[in-house]
């Protein structure tokens, strides 16, 4: 087993190294762990083998993999299969640095125990992936680039928690579902098919994991979305509903009032005047002005 050393790969006064390879490449997997530095790697296309903790893994286009700096590792891969992988190596101090800063233990994509962590984007996160990825190659390869890449990337992936005990697949399909207009608008279908399960199953596991139904779990998402756009946005209050899933108005204005206590041109006109969040007594005005 090699034992492979950062430095070797960072030139002076440079925080990380980012490295990418395809099928073009010919090169041999080799058993490794890494004494001071971690690892971040994806698949852009195609297929890689990941041999870790003494079990295969088939990699596949979208999945990310937290490497651990003591992870006996390597890739290997497919023969007659293509592939493109990117891996940024960094180190261990930072991780050390990020957890305590923000993490919890059970949010932590680099938690010890097990297998390293893998997660599956979809085609857009993975285009975001590599459009945030930009950002360490466009300038030196210091702390604050590094940083700006991770907390972006773990904010993606973890930073809408949808509570405790709700798995991983939905608060990942939560995380894609709140900037989707169209699945916002198909509500508990377009929840449903982002996760990949049908919309009994989606029901059940929130019901369970929540207290609450998919379609309250999905009109609180609907309705922060618009109170954010109100705050931040000059659009008109009628095309915010539309955007957030609500064709109906006066189901929007209603919804909106239980919430939020004031209906949406009152909190629009707290928000611009304060620049705070309106307070949860807010006056009443005419339901049908929707400017």
């Amino acid at each position: 087993m090699t034992l492979l050393h950062l430095e070797d790969y960072v030139a002076a006064g440079e925080t990380y190294y980012v490295g990418r390879r395809t099928e073009a490449v010919r090169f041999v997997g080799r058993l490794h762990t890494h004494d001071d530095f971690a690892e971040l790697t994806w698949i852009e296309y195609g297929v890689l083998q990941h041999v870790v903790g003494g079990t295969r893994q088939l990699l596949e286009a979208g999945d990310v993999v937290f490497i651990r700096p003591d992870d006996v590792h390597l890739f290997r891969p497919v023969p007659g299969r293509s592939f493109a992988q990117v891996a940024v190596s960094f180190p261990s101090e930072t991780l050390r640095a990020l957890e305590a800063r923000y993490f919890d233990p059970a949010d932590w994509a680099w938690s010890a125990g097990g297998l390293p962590t893998t997660h599956r984007l979809d085609s857009v996160r993975l285009q975001r992936l590599t459009e945030l990825s930009s950002v360490l190659v466009s300038g030196p390869a210091g702390r604050l680039q590094l940083e700006r890449f991770l907390l972006e990337l773990l904010c993606d992936l973890i930073g809408r928690p949808a509570g405790d005990g709700v798995p991983l697949w939905l608060t990942e399909a939560l995380s894609r579902f709140v900037d989707d207009p169209v699945a916002l608008n198909e509500g508990v279908t377009g929840l449903a098919g982002l996760a990949g399960r049908s919309r009994e199953h989606v029901n059940r596991v929130i019901q369970a994991a929540t207290g609450q139904t998919a379609t309250a779990m999905i009109n609180q998402v609907r309705l922060n979305r618009a109170a954010a756009q109100l705050r931040m946005t000059d659009r008109p209050i009628a095309a915010v509903a539309v955007d957030c899933g609500f064709p109906s108005l006066s189901h929007f204005y209603r919804l909106f009032n239980e919430r939020f206590k004031a209906t949406p041109r009152h909190y629009r006109m707290v928000s611009t005047v304060s620049g705070l969040r309106p307070p949860g007594n807010g006056r009443q005005a005419e339901t049908s002005d929707t400017r």
